[in-house]
């Protein structure tokens, strides 16, 4: 688990309404991110008890592969920097923009990854001393890279220690299939897939890793994949067939 006090914590964080894209950000509510906590991911694990033998017999990997459960983050902000009027006033702010709404969170010591999740704007503080709120994510288990590849290349914050830049071209396909190759990833990161159809035409995709028969009809605007996972040791291969143009659209992602 993390778990940073305010003495070590990032100085601030972002909240980004997903639907209108409105962005809150602590420090111009007047409040101190204090501390937060993210818990360690927990796998999803498959057994079985098999009368007459030890043990149980694991079918994780068979049904799949690991799999985690979301992760429940939580934040505290400080208000004891703003008179109680302002921080009762910049709390029900938050209440009205952020309570039960899918948000991205970013915290300024991890700049460019964000969590996606629904947000529960929780206890309120109010003491002789000390005013606090707590405010918590429902997050998706992988943090995602803030730039998709489709996204404008930024120099900062991107990271030249394990940042990617892609920008793959659109494919346009007339009653035909076509291979589109993502990278070896040996991060054991997580790809959130977007498959965007800029066309009326019928469009179906599939990875190399799926059978034949198994492939994914589009429909007009945009798809989300988000079981797509690069392998650490060879390239994976998309399979689009049909007609149509489509556009792809990937997050890296890491725990």
């Amino acid at each position: 688990m993390i778990d940073l006090d305010r003495h070590m914590s990032s100085e601030y964080a972002t909240i980004v309404v997903e639907s209108t894209g409105t962005v809150y950000d602590t420090r111009a509510l007047g409040f101190l991110l204090e501390s937060y906590k993210i818990p360690d991911p927990n796998a999803r694990r498959h057994e079985v008890k098999v009368p007459g033998r030890d043990g149980t017999l694991d079918l994780t990997e068979a049904l799949g592969g690991v799999y985690f459960e979301n992760r429940n983050i939580s934040l505290e902000l400080n208000g004891n920097a703003i008179t109680s009027e302002h921080f009762q006033r910049n709390c029900s702010i938050l209440r009205n923009a952020l309570d039960g709404r899918v948000c991205k969170l970013t915290f300024s010591d991890d700049p460019n990854y964000y969590w996606l999740g629904r947000v529960a704007v929780d206890a309120v503080r109010l003491g002789r001393h000390h005013m606090s709120i707590t405010v918590k994510l429902d997050a998706y288990p992988y943090k995602l890279s803030l730039d998709g590849s489709y996204d404008p290349w930024r120099w900062s914050p991107f990271s030249f220690v394990d940042g990617v830049v892609t920008h793959p071209e659109d494919v346009i396909l007339s009653n035909q299939t076509k291979t589109v190759t993502l990278p070896v990833d040996p991060a054991r990161q997580k790809v959130t897939l977007w498959l965007n159809t800029g066309s009326s035409g019928s469009v179906r995709v599939r990875t190399d890793r799926e059978s034949t028969s198994a492939y994914h009809l589009l429909r007009l605007g945009r798809n989300r994949f988000p079981e797509v996972r690069l392998a650490a040791d060879a390239e994976t291969t998309l399979y689009l067939t049909g007609t149509g143009s489509v556009g792809i659209d990937y997050r890296r992602g890491s725990l």
